[in-house]
């Protein structure tokens, strides 16, 4: 995992973390006394509104911890895959003496000098 997703993962889980501290009833307790300071009075259609709106954006916010995460992630796989070497050429681009194995459009020419009898990786005749 790089650095810099170490040192972000404790931001991103700290509303996990926070939600995770306190129980639903404590949760419901902080939003009743939130939505009090606002002046609703409990048992009012505004007061209930409130209520829905704090556990909204509650939900509204882990979603989007989640979705950060998920798209660090993305990056991170789309990072290690450009990085592998698995779709490296491993032939050699020049001979032992210097000359190129491989022509200006990239086509495979072999090797050359006497003595060198070499099949073409790229010619699909037999033969």
């Amino acid at each position: 995992m790089p650095r810099l997703t170490l040192k972000l993962l404790p931001i991103l889980l700290l509303p996990f973390a926070a939600a995770g501290c306190v129980s639903t009833d404590d949760q419901r307790a902080m939003d009743a006394e939130k939505c009090n300071s606002f002046g609703f009075q409990p048992g009012t259609d505004g007061f209930a509104t409130c209520m829905m709106r704090q556990d909204a954006q509650r939900t509204a916010d882990e979603q989007r911890s989640l979705d950060r995460m998920e798209a660090q992630e993305r990056r991170d796989r789309d990072r290690q895959a450009s990085q592998r070497s698995d779709d490296i050429d491993t032939r050699p681009s020049f001979d032992r003496d210097g000359n190129p194995n491989f022509d200006p459009d990239g086509n495979y020419i072999g090797c050359h000098g006497i003595g060198c009898e070499v099949d073409n990786p790229d010619d699909d005749t037999d033969g």
